[in-house]
């Protein structure tokens, strides 16, 4: 009973955690996604401030044109069109990084539509399994429940002393307190039994516990040939 029980909380954990390895999967994604986006963000805001650079420096090379027909001092003339010329350098560096920027864009345009389908797909998948999960626990918890009623039931069948005995060999084994003796070794530790504790054991000379990792011993009964 102990055994059955245990396998049914073990599996009941085994579902917990496995929906909350999705959870950590998705929030990892999602934190993913967040950082793409924040990032995209912070490049559209570099964007926008070189396109309205680029637009300003645009109007101030109107401006110097329109100065420059209207200029009849050669020396002035001359001015005006160093400043053409260096504001065409700077536009065409604007015009350049605003082309990076473009190009980063469309990356990171890319790598948050994968992400986005990632988290899609896992969150998907997250919600399929926690359905899964909470009917599979809600079955399991239902049984372990009445297998708990009944093990309790049976447990005050059992002299005191010798509860006790069990109990406190289950709390320091992980909950197998009781093993077979197969082939003269202990199935709990894998350690050689003495032939003369099986003969006890199979006499029935009270409860014989194994010398190396002190679980209850038991060995099966033979059939009639021989066999167990």
């Amino acid at each position: 009973m102990d055994l059955a029980l245990r396998e049914r909380t073990e599996a009941i954990d085994a579902l917990e955690r496995r929906v909350a390895e999705l959870e950590g999967q998705l929030a990892e994604q999602r934190g993913l996604l967040q950082a793409c986006r924040t990032e995209r963000a912070g490049i559209e805001t570099r964007r926008r401030d070189l396109e309205g650079t680029l637009a300003a420096e645009e109007s101030k090379m109107k401006d110097r044109r329109m100065r420059l027909n209207r200029i009849r001092n050669e020396k002035e003339a001359a001015a005006v069109r160093r400043e053409i010329e260096v504001g065409k350098e700077e536009n065409q560096k604007l015009e350049d990084e605003l082309m990076t920027i473009f190009e980063q864009l469309e990356t990171i345009g890319a790598r948050e539509q994968e992400i986005q389908q990632t988290f899609d797909a896992l969150e998907q998948r997250r919600t399929e399994e926690q359905a899964r999960a909470d009917e599979e626990i809600s079955l399991l918890s239902m049984d372990l429940e009445d297998r708990r009623r009944a093990r309790d039931s049976l447990a005050t069948t059992i002299e005191g002393a010798l509860r006790r005995q069990y109990e406190t060999i289950s709390m320091r084994r992980r909950g197998l307190a009781v093993v077979e003796v197969r082939g003269g070794s202990c199935q709990g530790c894998h350690m050689r039994v003495a032939p003369q504790l099986v003969n006890d054991i199979q006499r029935k000379q009270g409860v014989v516990l194994c010398p190396s990792c002190h679980r209850i011993l038991y060995v099966k009964p033979q059939s009639a040939g021989g066999e167990e």
